[in-house]
């Protein structure tokens, strides 16, 4: 009752905490889906895996062979350095790919058809080892169906393996992409002979759990006299760990400068519903002093309080979901998770305690010192 009577100057504080509510929400929302992106499972392992950089020699080199003496070809030459590669007792698995290793950044694509559905997944070239050298995992949903290029009809392939969900990067969902990896084979990689191709072919290997730290540098010192095949040899070996590091970096800064700038913000709002239910309540000083002095209980003046705050909240809060729900719905926020009510109900929560939280902090301090004043001074300045 006592908040519909003083609904001129309660009216004005349902409207800044409807703007904040919605405000607080939109970043509790977008921190909440940036989290969860960040968090949900990758699809791969890069845990004991190196990328090795390949390069040709040139006509300076004393052991450069030129190309009319050359008996094999560049993809020749890969395949059997990554033979030689798998003969080390270090090493577990050893892969060959084009476009396909994580946080590689560069892509290829495909356009195939699946009964009457057309898809353009990313076309992912691979040796069978690179499912093991990543550690995909798989089930066997469509197998054994058959797509067809839609670019070439003839062209036809035969799902062998479905795996679960592979995300391109640690900061994007993808939850509606799709990659579809191409058999790269032996025979393939002989056709091969240009000395361009080195620098798009990805030989990445995984080593063992139990090898010891400095697997890199024992293997560029063997690479010399044991992994130089032909004009090919490893010009860097890559630990993943640092791979993932160097392509994060540009959206890990990003990350840092929106959260800086959101905890700004929030620190703003902190600030403002803290200070107007503290003006407020410091300025009912001596109402509060007055109940005192006709019987009111200093516990019963506190709970009252906080109850008016927390209604005052609610009542903002129920028009504050219907709009939160349509900014979520009309695809306005940001974070590239997918819409749904558990992720609303999730957000609006986490902002409904956030407030109130506010909102009780501002109310307790100066009604902690309102409710000491003395029924005498109470009734003196009313």
């Amino acid at each position: 009752k006592q908040i519909w009577n003083e609904r001129r100057s309660n009216g004005w504080l349902w409207a800044e905490l409807l703007i904040v509510f919605v405000v607080l929400w939109y970043i509790v929302d977008w921190t909440y889906a940036t989290a969860r992106t960040y968090y949900e499972p990758l699809g791969y392992d890069i845990t004991n895996t190196y990328y090795l950089e390949l390069s040709l020699k040139n006509n300076k080199s004393d052991s450069y062979i030129p190309r009319g003496q050359k008996e094999t070809t560049t993809g020749q030459d890969i395949v059997e350095l990554t033979n030689r590669l798998r003969r080390l007792p270090e090493v577990e698995a050893v892969s060959i790919s084009v476009n396909a290793r994580p946080y590689i950044g560069s892509n290829s694509g495909i356009r195939f058809r699946l009964d009457t559905l057309v898809r353009s997944p990313l076309r992912r070239p691979v040796t069978p080892e690179f499912f093991q050298v990543f550690r995909y995992k798989g089930d066997r949903t469509l197998l054994g169906k058959e797509v067809v290029n839609v670019d070439d009809s003839t062209d036809v392939y035969k799902i062998a393996a479905v795996s679960t969900k592979v995300r391109y990067n640690d900061f994007w969902p993808n939850y509606s992409d799709r990659y579809m990896a191409i058999p790269l084979t032996e025979a393939q990689l002989a056709e091969i002979n240009d000395d361009l191709y080195p620098l798009n072919t990805e030989v990445c290997l995984r080593v063992k759990p139990n090898t010891a730290p400095g697997f890199p540098e024992r293997l560029m010192e063997q690479s010399d006299t044991q992994f130089s095949v032909g004009n090919l040899f490893i010009l860097k070996v890559h630990d993943y760990e640092m791979i993932r590091e160097d392509y994060n970096r540009t959206n890990v800064n990003q990350m840092q400068t929106r959260f800086w700038m959101m905890g700004f913000l929030l620190v703003n709002i902190l600030l403002g519903i803290v200070g107007t239910f503290w003006f407020r309540t410091q300025h009912r000083r001596g109402e509060l002093g007055l109940r005192v002095a006709v019987g009111s209980t200093r516990m019963g003046l506190w709970h009252r309080l906080n109850k008016e705050g927390l209604l005052l909240l609610a009542l903002a809060a129920l028009p504050a979901a219907i709009i939160c729900y349509n900014i979520g719905y009309l695809e306005l926020t940001e974070g590239g998770i997918e819409w749904s009510i558990v992720r609303f109900l999730i957000t609006f929560c986490v902002t409904s305690l956030l407030m109130a939280l506010m909102i009780l902090i501002g109310i307790w301090f100066p009604a902690r010192q309102a409710i000491r004043i003395q029924p005498a001074e109470a009734l003196r300045e009313e």
